[in-house]
């Protein structure tokens, strides 16, 4: 019995103590917490600027976003606030957020309009629209919305250097959106609705007719009439296309063609004649 109360009696002790120190540590937990935290150190626009775009130039992108935006914040007057503006517009587009993009090179063009870096913001937010273009057999809003913005960008600034750049983009537009059209007349042509597919064509040459696509489309268009048995159509649009891709491979084909079609006419004028001589005839018994 003694030595049972003995080790009760040591249990006893030793949760007393466990139970003191528990709380003794908990207590200074919760002073430390209360008291004042380490001074974060602020830095002055120029140092924020360089720690942003070292942070960019290493490619730790969420942590130049961060940078940038500490010192857009804190620093809105600066006068180099546009050049952080643009990079932070830079940190979104090489991470291929295209809309963040748009939306803080856009930033430039409305809260900086006299800023030497408008030309480039806009034709960065061009460049992410035709970015965010699909293949030509998908949707191309992205595509025109760029080839529209292009528009403005060659009028509003005839000296940027990034002219050549954006007139070849602007080919580009184009070319994707005339092959959207070819590609949907092509269709038709082969499900054998040559009427729909010749609308197709047509659109083609009438308003992409700078693009490599316009060849195709005044074959198939000549092609189309031909099924049609639109022979007289048909042998105009062969011509046209004799004339303009002269040394084409498809050539050799459209001049047979256009033999074909010269006998079917030949034979339907002689058969035109000979009715008509028949019924000549009968009038004047």
């Amino acid at each position: 019995m003694k030595r049972f109360f003995h080790w009760e009696g040591n249990m006893k002790t030793i949760l007393f103590l466990l139970t003191f120190i528990s709380g003794t540590l908990l207590f200074f937990v919760f002073i430390s917490s209360c008291g004042p935290k380490a001074p974060q150190l602020i830095l002055n626009a120029e140092d924020q600027y360089a720690l942003a775009k070292s942070e960019f130039e290493k490619r730790h992108w969420d942590k130049a976003v961060l940078e940038l935006q500490k010192l857009i914040l804190n620093y809105p007057g600066v006068n180099f606030i546009d050049s952080a503006q643009y990079l932070l517009g830079m940190t979104y587009y090489n991470q291929k957020e295209y809309p963040s993009a748009i939306n803080e090179f856009n930033r430039i063009l409305t809260s900086f309009p006299t800023s030497s870096l408008g030309d480039d913001a806009a034709f960065k937010v061009v460049e992410c629209d035709f970015e965010m273009s699909p293949k030509a057999e998908l949707d191309q809003s992205h595509t025109q919305k760029a080839l529209d913005e292009l528009k403005n960008f060659l009028d509003d600034y005839p000296l940027s250097d990034k002219r050549e750049e954006a007139q070849k983009l602007f080919k580009e537009c184009r070319t994707k959106l005339a092959k959207k059209v070819y590609k949907g007349g092509y269709l038709y042509y082969r499900m054998r609705r040559y009427d729909a597919a010749s609308l197709y064509f047509e659109r083609v040459l009438d308003e992409y007719h700078d693009t490599e696509w316009s060849k195709l489309a005044q074959f198939c268009l000549a092609e189309a009439l031909y099924k049609e048995k639109k022979y007289d159509q048909a042998k105009e649009e062969y011509q046209k296309f004799i004339q303009d891709f002269p040394q084409d491979m498809l050539t050799k084909k459209a001049n047979k063609k256009l033999e074909k079609i010269v006998k079917i006419l030949v034979s339907k004028g002689k058969e035109k004649t000979a009715v008509e001589t028949k019924e000549n005839s009968k009038l004047k018994e």
